[in-house]
């Protein structure tokens, strides 16, 4: 869901003094430690379960020579601790990228820069950086705001964000201008341009979000567009209808979970209304030309195999409803409230690994069923879902949903099918070694193990170990412990702010 961070970063860089190259491992797939030579400055960014792969890269790049600077999840919330890793750390948004490059060039650079994510500075992205590095995706990918006000108790946005921001308009239609004059002759994006918002909550401020949309619909290059909302977007029949009008083609919901309980213990209010269908919404908005895709999370510390095979048996069986985009476990993201409540409660597993977090593995010791009959399911819907969800009832589905849609645009047929298959499209990835799904105990990358045959001892730990959060008891692994707030581990902060000292004057200068 975040394709663009390089973009960003690699727009705020000034081309006048540097060549400037993208590599997306979604994209181009593992960059290759041997091509490490030759870079003077490289920005590492990532999710959480990235974290550990930016660590190998930096141990690559830094022994070639290059300044290392790493942003992203990890590095926003823990950014002292990621000072371990890299040579510089952004802590926020990538408006602080214009700084780090600035103070490389006069040799003064800092470990740690901050930039609130909800802080927009004015600059020009360079879109044609996608297209010379080859990164070609379908659609033109762009933002009109960042953050979301609400609280959601699993997500990382409330604890690195804490709100919302938005772009300029003549800002964000120059930036639609550029974009699809800087995508190639003869691609689709070219010659049907479709913007996805990739913002974390198009709908966060509705005046805006109608001015965007009203900007799209009058645009005469512009043939659709699609951006994510807050569920309770759906309710609004009339706001539906007014965005259909202006060419809305897709509206990916936060719908998360359709088990109240669920919502509630993880405080997804705008979810929670039982005034509304979300069902009768989701099939007045198809009505009118708007597929409505999302994500769905299953809790299995309080749902149990039989319970998660019902819910989502109950969505395939429901000719109303599309089948979820994506499928995932809840994770307990680090810094999150409930990953905060976790630790406190004792609830995460042992050794629990950042690289776990990946909304596939199990990263819990309470759990509503037996560890082996969650993970039989998890493994099954996640890499063969035909064998709980049979093939032809979503062919038969996706087939009612296009003649709902009332269009003849082959486009809306694509996407219309391409969600509805997505998660058996996307089983076929299937893993090259047996998982257990089972933190601490799953299966690594091969990455973890590309290393130099010269390798040390302490740059083996530093660089290659895989980062724990919790110990083989389940309490705070040592480097969190500063961060741990009081209420969680009173005694254990307490017993270890001796060493922690000893470790901070170790490292002065």
């Amino acid at each position: 869901m975040q394709p663009i961070s390089g973009l960003h970063v690699g727009s705020l860089i000034d081309p006048r003094h540097f060549d400037v190259r993208l590599h997306h491992e979604d994209w181009h797939g593992p960059f290759d430690p041997a091509r490490c030579a030759g870079y003077d400055l490289v920005f590492l960014s990532g999710l959480q379960p990235d974290f550990d792969r930016m660590r190998q890269l930096s141990y690559f790049f830094r022994r070639s020579g290059a300044i290392v600077v790493a942003g992203g999840s990890i590095c926003t919330s823990f950014p002292e601790f990621a000072t371990r890793f890299f040579d510089v750390v952004c802590a926020g948004g990538v408006d602080s990228v214009k700084e780090v490059v600035a103070d490389y060039l006069r040799g003064s650079l800092k470990p740690i820069y901050r930039s609130p994510v909800d802080r927009i500075s004015s600059y020009a992205i360079d879109y044609g950086l996608l297209a010379r590095n080859g990164i070609n995706p379908l659609l033109h990918l762009m933002e009109s705001s960042r953050g979301c006000s609400f609280k959601c108790r699993f997500c990382v946005i409330p604890n690195e964000v804490g709100g919302h921001a938005r772009y300029d308009l003549a800002t964000l239609a120059a930036g639609i201008d550029r974009a699809i004059a800087a995508s190639p002759l003869l691609s689709f994006r070219r010659w049907y341009p479709m913007i996805n918002f990739l913002d974390n909550n198009f709908s966060d401020d509705r005046g805006h979000m109608l001015a965007v949309a009203r900007l799209l619909g009058s645009h005469p290059r512009v043939r659709g567009w699609s951006a994510l909302v807050t569920q309770n977007v759906l309710h609004d029949r009339e706001l539906i209808r007014t965005l259909a009008g202006l060419k809305c083609m897709v509206l990916f919901a936060g719908l998360e979970s359709l088990d109240h309980e669920m919502l509630r213990r993880f405080n997804k209010t705008q979810n929670m209304s039982r005034r509304f269908s979300v069902i009768d919404d989701i099939a007045f908005a198809e009505s009118l030309g708007i597929s409505i895709c999302y994500g769905y999370l299953f809790d299995y510390c309080h749902q149990t195999a039989a319970e998660m095979e019902r819910q989502i048996l109950e969505i395939a069986r429901n000719p109303l409803m599309p089948m979820p985009v994506y499928l995932s476990v809840v994770a307990p993201l680090a810094g999150t409230a409930s990953f905060w409540d976790d630790l406190r409660l004792g609830h995460l597993a042992p050794n629990l690994r950042l690289r776990d977090l990946d909304g596939e593995t199990v990263c819990h010791s309470n759990l509503a069923d037996r560890r082996e009959a969650i993970t039989a399911f998890i493994e099954k819907m996640f890499r063969r879902p035909w064998t709980v969800v049979a093939r032809f009832g979503i062919l038969v589905k996706t087939l009612r949903r296009l003649v709902r849609a009332r269009s003849l645009n082959p486009v809306r047929w694509y996407v219309i099918a391409s969600a509805n298959f997505h998660c058996f499209i996307w089983s076929s990835e299937t893993p090259s070694q047996a998982r257990t799904y089972v933190a601490g105990d799953d299966t690594l990358d091969p990455q973890y193990f590309e290393r130099p045959d010269d390798l040390s001892e302490a740059d083996r730990i530093r660089y290659f170990d895989p980062v724990e959060l919790t110990d083989a008891r389940g309490r705070p692994a040592e480097w969190l412990l500063p961060y741990v707030p009081a209420v969680v581990a009173p005694a254990r902060r307490a017993l270890s702010f001796a060493g922690r000292a000893d470790r901070v004057a170790e490292r002065e200068p």
